[in-house]
């Protein structure tokens, strides 16, 4: 029965597998297709079961075992879990096992009496224990692979002198301790990934000695010692080759084109490998991937490097570009984190990827860069760029994913040209000398996730634009000149259900906080499936390569750039504004948030009880505004706060007790005339000292103040001789009331 790739739906009959005389059972690529796999019967005919790319679930029976006559069993990229049957090992017919992308657990059956089995993938899947020899050292196996699984132990050395096996792939698992010596004089082994492991000690000698080797793979690991290149003219067939991420030291002294052992390589990736110098690879004209980034090479970029598909050279201590520039086919250019200084050169209209920031690069950005049709990535910040930035770039983002070109000198006005069907993703312009408004047709790039065009010379209102986009994760405009309060036109169904930064700080904004500007992020809302760990925000990439926004936060005073943004990170920064009124007490909703800082504002009233839900909180700064009242006593249940400044207000009473706010210093609370205990060095036992004696004479003033006022009522109403005294008496009080009142006014506004 062979129903591949025709869209079936629903759940398929069991009892259909359990058929006396069916032999072969192939119901392939039909994703929405679901289902169980039965009891097998002993006796059943099934020669072939190929379930791959289904919906199938649950575990695997055990009763597999009762398939004598099964030959190939492909249920790759389903829904299985649970252990692999012990039984599977005694299928003696068994030629071809597939069970990878799965949730297979525990450990990996002992196959030693399928003698005819060639091929076993098990990779993707959460395997776990040792590996030994026992498991496969009597079978006659071509492909054993079991990437990405949790088998831990070291690598036995009987795997790789197996005489028939071609293929071995263990990446990704939790193998630990040296790769020992072993024979490789009968071996025909030709791919060999043992790459991200925790494996340690010298690459073995033997691995250079397999003849046929064709793919070594050993990246991610702890591998340590030093490997001259000469080396690889052991491996003849060689074609990749990747030692990066280790702890190795490549020796390249000596190699010039014409000796160079490499025989026509497609891959290289040597990234640090504390490589001093470029090897010469001049001949190498089938060279697709060359990767040399983390190392300290110096001085000029050799012009053969153009030729490549995929080129990367970032953080090294490159300074300038051979020319020519003989550009072909290059695809991916990485050259960030060098110190070139050069204008920018005349670039390949195949590019996909362009990375060259934190350079030295000088001049205008040139219009011709609107002529890479194929440019999804473009990352030019943190040089020294000047002049506007050419309208029809950002006419380009139908296309383009990520644009970032903060910390430059640009300047001028943002045309207002992004394209109709804007793809953006990330747009960072910050940190440069921009002027004029934000572009209304910015509302076009309906994908954005990060915006940041912080410390510029921007003079606008909010962008309300901005409001359009559900997508926001991160929106930046500190250190502007916007201007205003927060309102918008309301828009249907706006809500930021994703943001998770927000940076207004040293801008001229102004107006209240409404309870409806917080309301709407709902990703700083705690809910039962909001909480997305330790995820980064990220973008993915050609070729396996993604891309880890960035952006400036105020942590403690100071800016910090946080490299890899991770969704669990929050953070409200509205410091430096005119925003009045009092802080909402919706804020306590938000129990993802981890910074919030309001400071230097012209806030009043009292600081919310709410803000003791805001459980992750780590740093709250209300310094400098013109709160009053106590300090909560929910917000010494605040476990994680290390960061807390309430100094400069008008607030009042006895600084909360408890482990957290007790670890602050008396800084933290400076400035608040009325607050008092542990850490100020004012004890609210005087505080109270003072207030009772002020009170006393408040009340002897009172109650004098009555009786007499009663005399005089009396007299005014019963002796009119006294009218006189009581006209110029009053005329006395008032007068002197008016003039205290005028002196006292001034005090106040200070």
């Amino acid at each position: 029965m062979s129903l591949r790739s025709c869209n079936l739906r629903s759940s398929f009959p069991s009892k259909l597998i359990q058929l006396p005389t069916l032999q072969e059972l192939d119901l392939s690529y039909n994703e929405n297709l679901t289902g169980t796999l039965p009891e097998f019967p002993q006796g059943s005919a099934l020669s072939e079961v190929v379930l791959s790319h289904t919906g199938f679930t649950g575990w695997l029976p055990d009763s597999i075992g009762n398939l004598s006559n099964l030959t190939r069993l492909a249920l790759s990229s389903c829904n299985f879990s649970g252990p692999i049957p012990l039984t599977l090992g005694n299928l003696t017919d068994l030629v071809g096992l597939d069970l990878s992308s799965n949730s297979f657990s525990g450990s990996i059956p002992l196959f030693h009496k399928a003698n005819k089995l060639y091929s076993i993938d098990l990779s993707t899947n959460n395997l776990t224990g040792p590996l030994t020899s026992a498991h496969f050292g009597s079978l006659d196996l071509v492909c054993l692979y079991l990437s990405e699984n949790s088998i831990t132990g070291t690598v036995p050395s009987v795997l790789l002198s197996l005489p028939s096996l071609q293929i071995l792939y263990l990446r990704k698992n939790h193998f630990s301790g040296e790769v020992h010596e072993f024979d490789a004089s009968f071996s025909v082994l030709e791919k060999l990934d043992l790459s991200s492991n925790h494996l340690n000690g010298s690459i073995p000698r033997s691995i250079f000695k397999l003849k046929r080797l064709s793919e070594l793979l050993l990246s991610s690991n702890s591998f340590s010692g030093t490997i001259k290149i000469e080396v690889m003219k052991e491996l003849p067939g060689l074609y990749w080759l990747d030692l990066s991420y280790n702890n190795l030291r490549i020796d390249v002294q000596g190699s010039n084109s014409t000796s160079f052992p490499f025989p026509q390589l497609s891959v290289i990736r040597l990234a640090s490998c504390e490589l001093q110098k470029f090897p010469d690879l001049t001949n190498q004209s089938s060279m697709l991937d060359l990767d040399l980034s983390l190392n300290n090479i110096k001085g000029q970029i050799p012009s053969w490097v153009w030729s490549v598909y995929y080129l990367n050279l970032s953080c090294n201590l490159l300074e300038s570009l051979e020319n020519p520039y003989m550009f072909t086919t290059l695809q991916f250019m990485d050259l960030h984190s060098n110190m070139i200084n050069d204008n920018l050169p005349i670039l390949p209209t195949s590019l996909t990827y362009l990375s060259l920031a934190k350079n030295k690069f000088t001049g205008s950005i040139p219009s011709s860069i609107c002529n890479l049709d194929q440019l999804q990535f473009l990352d030019m910040s943190n040089n020294s760029l000047n002049n506007k930035i050419p309208p029809c770039l950002l006419q380009k983002t139908d296309l383009l994913v990520v644009l970032k070109l903060g910390r430059n000198k640009l300047s001028g006005v943002l045309a207002d040209t992004f394209a109709l069907n804007c793809n953006l993703k990330t747009l960072d312009l910050s940190n440069n000398d921009l002027e004029g408004k934000v572009p209304t047709s910015l509302e076009r790039c309906a994908f954005l996730e990060v915006f940041d065009i912080g410390n510029n010379k921007i003079r606008d209102t909010f962008p309300c634009m901005l409001k359009k986009i559900s997508s926001l994760h991160v929106i930046v405009l500190r250190l502007n000149r916007f201007h205003g309060n927060l309102q918008c036109p309301i828009v249907n169904n706006q809500t930021w259900s994703k943001l998770q930064i927000v940076d207004l700080s040293s801008n001229n904004f102004s107006g209240d906080l409404l309870p409806q500007y917080f309301s709407s992020w709902k990703g700083m809302i705690l809910s039962s499936n909001s909480m997305q760990g330790h995820q980064h925000l990220q973008v993915d990439f050609i070729m396996t390569f993604y891309y880890k926004n960035t952006v400036t936060l105020n942590l403690k005073g100071q800016l910090v750039e946080i490299l890899n943004i991770v969704e669990a990170l929050t953070s409200i920064d509205f410091s430096c504004n005119n925003f009045q009124g009092e802080i909402p007490e919706v804020l306590g909703d938000l129990k993802l948030l981890y910074l919030l800082n309001f400071s230097h504002n012209a806030l009043t009233g009292n600081i919310p009880k709410a803000l003791g839900k805001l459980t992750q909180l780590e740093s709250l700064d209300f310094s400098v505004n013109q709160l009053s009242g106590r300090i909560p006593d929910e917000l010494a249940s605040l476990t994680f706060l290390s960061v807390l400044n309430l100094s400069f207000n008008q607030l009042s009473g006895r600084i909360p007790s408890g482990n957290q706010l007790q670890t602050f210093s008396a800084d933290s609370f400076e400035g608040n005339i009325g607050l008092c205990d542990f850490p100020l060095k004012k004890t609210c036992s005087e505080t109270k000292f003072e207030h009772d004696e002020i009170d006393g004479k408040y009340i002897s003033f009172a109650l004098g103040s009555s009786v007499g006022f009663g005399i005089v009522i009396w007299l005014f109403l019963h002796c009119r001789r006294y009218n006189e005294l009581v006209d110029r008496l009053l005329f006395r009080i008032l007068g002197q009331h008016q003039k205290s009142g005028r002196n006292k006014n001034p005090r106040r506004s200070r």
